[in-house]
């Protein structure tokens, strides 16, 4: 059998690419493996994320008058709650309010804070104490901690309620709701806390402006909520425009001046795409 020798030469030449193809192969499934241990971790701290954190926490609303007691099964009594206060009740009693078991006493945490600086994101405060679930009127409340919801701020200087405010049948008197929620800013964020007067807090990314609101109930409004008065606000827009348009090219039709100028049909045409096209694919 005749045996093939390999010079000298040639096994230092030929070396370095073992080596280079050994340390590919052996960089290559560091990268694999690095890649799934870090989807891993991202799916561990999503799940994670997804948990609540120590203890349930639940946003109840008190529905009459309520003591807070210092500690569970005292006579001490902290503080004398008044109906529409908001509370955060802490652990698993907290998750029974509403339903026939809740029974005995329920730890929960009482703002007492009536405003907040609307740039910050300095933690509230809040008064601990203890309530007798059986005497305590409450029931959970509307919206919970964690719940992205877009806050309605009403714009107190509007053209269009200016105008509706100077008609006769309009004046002196409030507008309906759905007219200053049709030219309404909204701001979306999550519900970070509760303070005094059965107020929410709702929380935005820093930078923002405001990071914090201080709103009601009333004045949240979930994304199904949010999308029906955007396409409302559109629909109505819609409708104005296409009013005020044709009425002012009839009054110019009806004097016979629709030959030359921004009076023609074509330019009506032009104006009542305006809306469909573009204004109210933005508001839906």
């Amino acid at each position: 059998k005749s045996v093939s020798v390999v010079p000298g030469n040639t096994l230092r030449m030929l070396r370095p690419c073992v080596l280079r193809g050994l340390w590919k192969r052996r960089l290559a499934g560091r990268c694999i493996s690095s890649s799934a241990s870090s989807t891993w971790s991202e799916w561990a701290t999503w799940a994670g994320w997804r948990q609540e954190e120590g203890p349930p926490q639940r946003i109840l609303r008190l529905t009459g008058p309520v003591k807070l007691y210092k500690e569970a099964a005292s006579e001490e009594v902290l503080q004398d709650l008044t109906s529409g206060e908001l509370l955060i009740g802490v652990g698993e009693e907290a998750l029974q309010v509403g339903s026939d078991v809740a029974n005995g006493w329920l730890f929960v945490r009482r703002p007492t804070e009536e405003s907040v600086e609307i740039m910050s994101d300095k933690p509230l405060e809040y008064q601990d104490g203890w309530i007798h679930l059986p005497d305590a009127p409450v029931e959970m409340a509307e919206h919970q901690l964690g719940d992205r919801l877009a806050g309605r701020v009403d714009v107190p200087d509007h053209p269009v309620t200016n105008v509706l405010k100077a008609l006769p049948f309009c004046r002196g008197q409030e507008l309906p709701d759905w007219i200053p929620g049709s030219v309404c800013e909204l701001h979306t964020g999550k519900v970070g806390g509760v303070l005094k007067g059965g107020r929410f807090l709702l929380q935005r990314p820093s930078g923002a402006v405001p990071e914090r609101l201080m709103l009601e109930s009333s004045m949240l409004l979930t994304r199904k909520d949010r999308r029906r008065n955007t396409a409302i606000a559109a629909a109505l827009g819609l409708v104005f425009a296409t009013v005020v348009g044709a009425s002012i090219h009839l009054r110019e039709w009806l004097r016979g001046q629709t030959q030359l100028g921004r009076k023609t049909w074509p330019q009506l045409l032009v104006w009542l795409l305006y809306a469909p096209v573009l204004v109210t694919p933005e508001g839906m």
